[in-house]
């Protein structure tokens, strides 16, 4: 398939929910812009909202003044409908945030033309302006699009779609549940008017809402009944995979979400198909990674140790490196003996470790 018709498929599905599963540089950015531009009117208006890599642009710091600075954009005429600093007060307790802040207007006395910075102090001291670190600041960023989602005078305009990519970059495992939690809450609140889409590399927060969804406590909101009297969800799970220039929405199979059989499914299925090209040393390396961390250690050399591996130093740097290729986009074929290489681990992997 190519980014365009996996991107009629989300806009065909009848779904209220479409969640997606997507390695690091499989294009799941790429496919957000291209349903943003996709779905955009003829005089440039758009069906939707959006929250993406390219949402934090709008915030930048004045390290003069220690403020977060909000660009000019279309969004400021909504500034005034999204409440008071409570609000996302309201949101920011799930990540038990330290710090408080206030909203500067553009003009003191004219709301409507909205916020032009925010000034972030800690409770006990409101006079001194402090600076937030950069995993605050992305949390906070994200609860204030959030607060905008809550917007009818947005959404209402706009009420078509929300699409989300990635909201959880670089938090860990806590605040991977508690964005889940606000996630499920947008969900809730969404499901019979808007189509949410949902793109996402992180595998906890795509196995926290697929079960959440299927079986949590608030599951029987995201099920219909059919005429025959049946249940049928009113979302979907997918994962996007892409092999050069062709992409492939594949199902996931009912129950949990294994990231690392996914993996394990990958490689082998590429191993079979000789068709093992540099973003399979990134799969291999997060395989390792997962195992060593099982083991409780953090390099995933470690992996590598407990296997029947000579030179497991040269086996480690030839890893890094290709991992690296991938990402830097400097790749172009692999040599043969990469591809046995991945084929030796593999196997080595399976004889160690029998994933079903």
């Amino acid at each position: 398939m190519t980014l365009q018709e996996i991107t009629d498929d989300i806009i065909g599905a009848n779904e209220n929910i479409y969640l997606v599963y997507a390695f690091n540089g499989t294009g799941k950015t790429r496919l957000s812009v291209n349903l943003k531009d996709t779905l955009k009117q003829e005089d440039g208006s758009h069906q939707g909202v959006y929250f993406n890599a390219y949402s934090e642009d709008l915030f930048t710091w004045d390290n003069e003044e220690t403020m977060l600075e909000i660009k000019h954009s279309s969004l400021n005429t909504f500034h005034q409908y999204m409440g008071t600093e409570l609000d996302i007060q309201n949101k920011l307790k799930y990540y038990s945030t330290k710090f408080d802040f206030r909203y500067n207007l553009i003009q003191d006395d004219d709301p409507q033309k909205g916020w032009k910075s925010i000034s972030f102090f800690n409770p006990d001291d409101e006079d001194t302006n402090i600076k937030i670190s950069r995993g605050e600041e992305k949390i906070f960023i994200w609860c204030w699009f959030l607060t905008l989602f809550e917007v009818s005078e947005l959404v209402d305009d706009q009420k078509e779609y929300i699409f989300i990519d990635d909201p959880v970059s670089s938090l860990d495992d806590n605040n991977i549940f508690n964005t889940s939690r606000l996630l499920i809450d947008l969900f809730k609140e969404k499901i019979d008017v808007t189509k949410v889409v949902l793109t996402t590399h992180h595998a906890g927060l795509f196995s926290i809402l697929s079960s959440w969804l299927r079986k949590g406590d608030n599951a029987a909101i995201f099920k219909s009944e059919n005429e025959d009297g049946t249940l049928k969800n009113k979302f979907i799970t997918r994962i996007l995979e892409k092999n050069e220039n062709k992409y492939k929405l594949k199902s996931t199979k009912k129950g949990s979400f294994f990231y690392h059989l996914m993996l394990v499914e990958n490689l082998k299925e590429a191993i079979a198909s000789d068709d093992i090209d540099f973003q399979h040393f990134v799969f291999l390396r997060q395989l390792l990674e997962t195992i060593s961390s099982f083991l409780g250690k953090p390099r995933f050399s470690y992996a590598l140790e407990k296997m029947n591996i000579s030179d497991v130093s040269s086996v480690t740097d030839i890893i890094n490196a290709r991992s690296h290729e991938f990402y830097s986009q400097k790749a172009s074929f692999l040599d043969a003996p990469d591809k046995q290489l991945i084929n030796e681990i593999m196997t080595e992997i399976d004889s160690k470790f029998d994933f079903a």
